[in-house]
Order: structure tokens, then sequence, then C-alpha cells
């Protein structure tokens, strides 16, 4: 049965009402993380992404975002493929197919259970890959150009310890989605410009 329409609630021009919950009084920590998230994972930021990586598959944003998943994840199940890009399993099937037919992926069986099949990056889709990183690099180089490299080391030194922190408080969530292994790493992260 449809729902009857609702009836609009109209609110005043009231100054308490129109400001943020978080960040209404400025740009603090929360605001701040937020406006990253929004930015990195808005659809003008990932058509960008795609355009100047020159992503082959022009226009097929899923198909971008399994290989960037890929990028950072490595050999993928599809079930935590298709959680990764929040589509289904069958979707993921159809994208994953899309991308087998033009060389960029294909499939593996997972060596810890033989049962189970894996998603992984051909070679030509590790090319692909590094130039996405290199795009969205690019912009994350031209926003520390300035910094030192003490400042570099300090945020990458407390950015890794909150997602930590946090992935502990969360019962290992964030490492569950994110997919990528919390070993150390034994580089420093220095963003270099898209060549």
């Amino acid at each position: 049965m449809p729902r009857p329409p609702a009836d609009a609630v109209l609110l005043a021009s009231d100054p308490d009402l129109m400001r943020a919950v978080v960040g209404g009084d400025g740009l603090d920590a929360r605001a701040a993380m937020q406006a990253i998230v929004t930015w990195a994972s808005s659809g003008s930021r990932r058509e960008d992404l795609l355009r100047r990586s020159r992503f082959p598959l022009e226009g097929d944003m899923l198909a971008f975002l399994v290989v960037n998943q890929l990028a950072y994840r490595g050999a993928t199940r599809p079930t935590e493929l298709a959680d990764a890009v929040d589509t289904g399993r069958s979707n993921l099937s159809k994208v994953v197919r899309r991308l087998e037919v033009a060389g960029l992926v294909g499939r593996m069986t997972n060596p810890v259970d033989g049962r189970e099949t894996m998603i992984a990056l051909t070679p030509d889709g590790r090319s692909v890959a590094e130039r996405i990183v290199a795009a969205s690099e690019d912009d994350f180089a031209g926003a520390l150009a300035e910094w030192s490299d003490a400042e570099r080391e300090r945020f990458e030194d407390l950015i890794i310890r909150l997602v930590r922190d946090l992935d502990r408080r969360v019962g290992g969530d964030i490492q569950r989605v994110a997919g990528v292994p919390w070993q150390e790493s034994a580089t420093r992260w220095h963003p270099h410009p898209i060549s």
C-alpha cells in the first residue's frame, strides 16, 4: 500500500537550526576528518581520478572502484570486494567480467582455502592501479609540499595511530572493511606528483 504524502515540516529561519551540528563554529579535527572523507568519496572526486588516471573503461565507475580497492588490498575474495564497493555479489560478477575482458583482473584460488576464488590485478591491471594511486597522491603531494619532513612524518605517525586505536575500539571493523593488513611498513609515504 503506498504511503500517504507527508506534509512538509516548515521551520523558521532560526540561526541555531541552520548551523551545523559539528564544525558549525569553524574547522576542528572532527569537521576536518569529515571533510576529507566526504571529498575523497564524492562522485566528483572519483570522476576526476577516473579521468586523470586514464582508466581504460571510460565512465565505468564501479569497475574503477574495484581496481582502486585491489590496488590497496591485493587479491581479495569477491564477497569482501562487493562489500567494499557497495554492490551485490551478482553485480560484482558482471563488473569483474568486464575487467577480465579488458585484461585488468583475473581469478585465482585462495591459497589459504582452496575452495574459494579470489580476484587479483593482472600486470596490466597493476599498471592502471598505479596510475590511479599516483593521480590521487598528486593532490596530497601538492598539499604537503610546504611541510617539513618532520611534519610529514609526525602526521603519518599520528594518522596510523588513529586508525589502529580506532580499529581496536570498533572491534577490527576498519581493518575488515578496508582489507589492508596492519603490519609495520618499512617505508614512509612520500606522495609524488603524477608523471
